[in-house]
Parts: C-alpha cells; sequence; structure tokens
C-alpha cells in the first residue's frame, strides 16, 4: 500500500509539473497569454460558451498591445493573430509556408479539397478551379433560376396555408439542397416540396447537435489525426452517411457513363478527373468526397447566410426597401433577371457581404506552419524573435475582426453601405475574411452569392419581411456547432407584396 501510495503521489507530481510546463510554452518564448485551466487549457469554457467568445476573449485582452498572443486547446498550444498584416502575411504573402490547415483524417470522405494537405491539396485545386469559373457560373444559372422559383411558390403556399409567420432557416436549407443536389450532382433532391427528402434528412444529420460533450468532440478534433494514425477507430462521419454519398456517386458515374450523358456540371468535371489518360484518375471514393465537401459547404452556409441576411432586412426595412428598389429597377431596365442582371446589382453584394461580416460562416481560419516560421518586425517585445515552431497550429479570429470598432464603427449595425468600393479601399485588405483570403480562400465563392442573390431576388419581389412582436432583436447561434449556426432558427412575418416586381 505505501509503495502504491508512493507511485500514484509520484504519478500525480510529475503530470501537474508536465501540465505546468505545457501551458507555460508561450510565457517561455515571450508571447503574451491568458491564464489557464490546468486540464482544459484556455477552452474549458467551450461547453458553455461558443468558440468564437473564446477567441475574442483573447482578442480583447491583447488587440493593440500584441501581434498575437497564445492559447491552448487541451494541451496543444495554438496561436491566435490580432494584426492584420501578420493575417496578410500568413493567408497570403506568405502562404507557402503556411498551406495546411488542421487536417482530420479517420475516414474516406476526409479526402476531400478543405482537408488535404501539401502537393496533394495543390494538384487538387488547380483540377478542381475550372469548374467554378464565371462561365460555369453562367451556365448553371438557369437551373438555380429554376429552383429559386420553386423557393418563392413554396413561401406562397406556405402563407397561404399556414400564415405568415415563417421559421426560414429550415426552409433556406431546403433550397441550397435543391441547388446543389442539382448543379452537383444532377439529381432533383425535391426537398422544397418534400421536408423529408433524403438529401435534406442526410444535410441535417450532419449539423444537428447531438448529446455528446462538446469537449469531447473538440478533443477528438483536436487530435484525431494522431489516434488515427495509431489504429484507433475514429470516425468524422457516419458510416451511414459516407455510405450515402459513395452511393449516389457511384449511381451518377455509372448513369453517365452508360448513356455518355454530360451536363458541363461538378460531377462531369470529377467524372473528367475519373478519366484521366496517366492512369492515376481518381477512385469513385475520392470523387465522393469531393462531392461531399460541396454538398457541405454549399448548403449549410448559404442557407445560413439568407437566413441573417432576412433577419437583418427584416430589422432594418429602409435597407429592405433600398434593396428592393434596386432589384425591380435593374428588371425593368434588361426586362427579365438574367445572369447579367443579377451581376448588375451592386447594393445586393454588399447587403451580402455585410450579413457574412457580421455571421460568418466559421468564427476563425485555421492554418499549420509547415516550417519553423519567424514573426517579422516585431516592436512588442525586447527584441527577441518569435517563432512560430512547425506544426503550429494559427488562428485567425474572423468574428472578433468583423466586429473590431476600430475597424467597422458600431459593428452590431446592419450597414450595406460599408462594402462600397470607397469604404473598401480604406480598409485594410484582410479586414473582411467572410471567404477566407489569399489561395486557400472559398474556391466555390461565387457559386455561393449566386445561389444566395437568386434565393433572396425571389423571395423580395414577393414579399416583404418584418420581425414579429415580441420577437428578439439578437439571433442567438449554436453553442454546440463550430459553424456559426441559428440555434433556435429564424422566424419572421412573411407578408406578400401588393404587386409582385417579377
Amino acid at each position: 500500500m505505501d509503495f502504491m501510495l508512493v507511485f500514484l503521489t509520484s504519478l500525480l507530481s510529475f503530470l501537474l509539473g508536465y501540465l505546468r510546463y505545457r501551458f507555460n510554452y508561450w510565457e517561455l518564448r515571450g508571447v503574451p497569454q491568458l491564464r489557464t485551466h490546468f486540464l482544459y487549457g484556455n477552452f474549458f469554457k467551450i461547453q458553455s460558451v461558443h468558440l468564437s467568445e473564446l477567441l475574442q476573449e483573447t482578442y480583447d485582452a491583447f488587440k493593440g498591445t500584441a501581434k498575437m498572443a497564445g492559447t491552448y486547446v487541451y494541451w496543444r498550444p495554438i496561436a491566435v493573430i490580432m494584426d492584420l498584416d501578420l493575417v496578410k502575411l500568413v493567408i497570403i504573402k506568405d502562404f507557402g509556408q503556411f498551406v495546411d490547415r488542421r487536417s482530420f483524417h479517420g475516414d474516406v470522405l476526409t479526402s476531400n479539397l478543405f482537408n488535404l494537405q501539401g502537393g496533394e491539396w495543390r494538384a487538387l485545386r488547380n483540377k478542381l478551379s475550372p469548374i467554378f469559373t464565371s462561365g460555369k457560373m453562367k451556365y448553371m444559372f438557369g437551373t438555380i433560376t429554376k429552383v429559386a422559383q420553386q423557393l418563392g411558390e413554396t413561401f406562397e403556399e406556405l402563407v397561404r396555408s399556414q400564415g405568415t409567420i415563417l421559421e426560414l432557416h429550415d426552409l433556406m436549407a431546403r433550397y441550397t439542397t435543391d441547388v446543389i443536389g442539382r448543379c452537383a450532382f444532377g439529381t432533383e433532391c425535391n426537398s422544397l416540396k418534400n421536408p423529408k427528402a433524403e438529401f435534406r434528412e442526410v444535410g441535417r444529420r450532419l449539423f444537428q447537435n447531438n448529446n455528446r460533450s462538446i469537449r469531447w468532440r473538440v478533443f477528438k478534433m483536436t487530435y484525431l489525426s494522431s489516434l488515427a494514425k495509431l489504429g484507433l477507430p475514429v470516425r468524422v462521419v457516419h458510416p451511414d452517411i459516407t455510405k450515402f454519398f459513395i452511393g449516389i456517386v457511384r449511381e451518377t458515374v455509372d448513369s453517365r457513363e452508360r448513356e455518355q450523358i454530360r451536363r458541363n456540371d461538378f460531377m462531369d468535371l470529377l467524372l473528367d478527373l475519373k478519366r484521366q489518360e496517366n492512369g492515376i484518375g481518381l477512385t469513385v471514393e475520392q470523387l465522393a468526397a469531393q462531392a461531399f465537401v460541396f454538398f457541405v459547404a454549399g448548403f449549410e452556409t448559404s442557407s445560413s447566410n439568407m437566413s441573417y441576411a432576412l433577419f437583418e432586412l427584416a430589422k432594418n426595412q429602409a435597407v429592405q426597401e433600398k434593396l428592393r428598389l434596386e432589384i425591380s429597377e435593374v428588371m425593368a431596365k434588361l426586362g427579365e433577371l438574367t445572369y447579367e442582371a443579377m451581376l448588375d446589382m451592386p447594393y445586393l453584394d454588399q447587403t451580402i457581404t455585410e450579413t457574412l461580416r457580421k455571421y460568418p460562416a466559421l468564427a476563425s481560419l485555421t492554418r499549420q506552419a509547415s516550417e519553423d516560421y519567424e514573426i517579422p518586425n516585431r516592436d512588442d517585445c525586447d527584441g527577441e524573435p518569435i517563432v512560430l515552431q512547425k506544426g503550429t497550429i494559427v488562428h485567425v479570429p474572423v468574428l472578433a475582426i468583423h466586429y473590431d470598432p476600430e475597424i467597422y464603427p458600431e459593428p452590431n449595425e446592419f450597414r450595406p453601405e460599408r462594402f462600397a468600393p470607397a469604404a473598401c479601399q480604406e480598409r485594410h485588405p484582410t479586414a473582411f475574411l467572410g471567404f477566407g483570403d489569399g489561395p486557400r480562400n472559398c474556391i466555390g465563392l461565387r457559386f455561393g452569392r449566386m445561389q444566395v442573390k437568386m434565393g433572396l431576388i425571389a423571395l423580395l419581389i414577393r414579399f416583404r419581411f418584418s420581425l414579429p412582436l415580441g420577437s428578439p432583436q439578437q439571433l442567438k447561434v449554436t453553442k454546440k456547432n463550430l459553424i456559426l449556426l441559428p440555434g433556435e432558427g429564424v422566424r419572421l412575418q412573411v407578408d406578400r407584396l401588393k404587386s409582385r416586381l417579377m
């Protein structure tokens, strides 16, 4: 018993000493840090607050006094950048030393563009970029127009049958699911007509809050690759969802190759990659991984963006009327809603961008140092250089930057005019990060903007949106998802306009 007591005491002392050493990582390098929890690091409050709030705390504590601060996710040191010049270096100028994101490996669908690293990422990005050019977007415009028309018709039917108070977030997700189903898979998802359509149910499962502790999920994401390398059974996506996407892609591939169908859509480009003559074409599983990330990145982020935009327009009637006037004037000038007409709506662009400022999909951008990197022009210490060690994860706190009153005065106010060309010229080039920036920005930003624009146009020409009596002035964001999603939906009053604009 005495031996066991001594052993356990020694072991506990060793562990506490080790943790104390680990949580002094940044201070030993001259980097400021907040006080840490002895076990969870700086993320001990992750169960009750969102990741964005934790990064905001670090940003507020050190912004203006340091270019970078240190924090900890469990025992892993994380760098948080506050200085926009340093942000520009990391994600643009010195991108070659920060090519990779923190990656997650554990199942087939993680071999996608978002998650790949180094040379694999570069090669695939170059191959996929042609599908997202302006010319390809124009080709898909007609398909999105048809789904947007169905969205307007669905709203009209719901207003007739259920009344004028509608929950919008799920409706927007059904719309974007149908858009991506057609453009990526050539499949009629019919989510707008059938809320329980298979594609929509899969989307719900991907983003639903489960009962597992958020701390456990953050731990798993932080150490996922290491756990997988040890041979432990770690997965990111449920096997049923993996089976669904591989099945739908295999069925589409077989059908198009058998019937020689070509639609010039996302799936056609993937098929071209599959048929490469040099023998290194993509497998069906690799095709499924790309289709999966296109689906996940496209439907939820865009549907949330539309929901948030309509919420802000409901709060700001003058902005809503100004936007509706722009839409009506452009359509009257051109006689119909064309691709060129959609591009000729600058205030609509500004409205979407301001929505992304207030509600970016991700609270932060992450990058990983591929080699030791010395922070240049350091002026917040006694001259000792700071070196980010190879493998260090870097967080760019997007939401904190977007709400910095020195960058965006009165940041809680919704003002699309912030993104008029002249106003943008006055700000730092990395002051807006709604789509990321640099070579690893969102590859589908044109597509995302287009489906959001078409959805908003289809609704604003038919309806006026306002807040129901007693509604909160701020939306709650769920704390159980790393993506900034409406926690309790978006309920708005939807009234038909006396005369439609189209």
